[in-house]
């Protein structure tokens, strides 16, 4: 088989301190663009944009301010097993309001912070004038780490049980 013979070796890409990586602006993490909506849009158009383009949330705005953020979880908590109209129903209804919002220049890992011990995956990010540019999220950040080290996270043992075992929590 070829590549049987190779080895890997921790020089064959640069090396960065993980302090170092995490202290990268959000700006800096390639993102997808983000679906913005008014509040009054329905809240199936709003879940059939988030499927037709494959995001996890959606920002509502009015002009050029953040209203609010819909999320899949919001689905899950606000729609799924209710009697609901999602044709009627508008997105200002079931939306998370006032979401928690960062700067671009925010780091990484500051941004990782806030979404573990807040349960988010996704903030959204706003310009110094507080309108949204963006949003970040934890599958954005993901992939972006694994292009900064491709070959130590896609060159893995194909079992799990090669894996070197690692201390977690003593």
């Amino acid at each position: 088989m070829a590549g049987d013979n190779e080895t890997y070796s921790e020089d064959a890409e640069p090396q960065e301190e993980p302090g170092e990586m995490v202290e990268a602006p959000l700006r800096d993490v390639p993102r997808r663009p983000s679906l913005m909506l008014g509040p009054e849009s329905s809240v199936g158009e709003v879940i059939g944009q988030m499927n037709e383009r494959s995001v996890g949330c959606a920002l509502i705005v009015e002009g050029e301010q953040l209203l609010g953020i819909f999320t899949e979880r919001d689905v899950l908590r606000r729609i799924a097993g209710t009697d609901l109209d999602v044709a009627a129903v508008t997105v200002r209804e079931v939306m998370t309001p006032s979401p928690d919002t960062l700067p671009e220049d925010a780091t990484i890992a500051y941004a990782l912070n806030r979404m573990s011990i807040e349960g988010y995956r996704h903030i959204p990010l706003v310009d110094t004038q507080g309108r949204p540019v963006g949003v970040v999220g934890m599958r954005d950040i993901i992939h972006w780490m694994v292009e900064l080290f491709p070959s130590r996270v896609l060159n893995v043992p194909p079992e799990p049980g090669s894996f070197p075992r690692a201390p977690f929590g003593g």
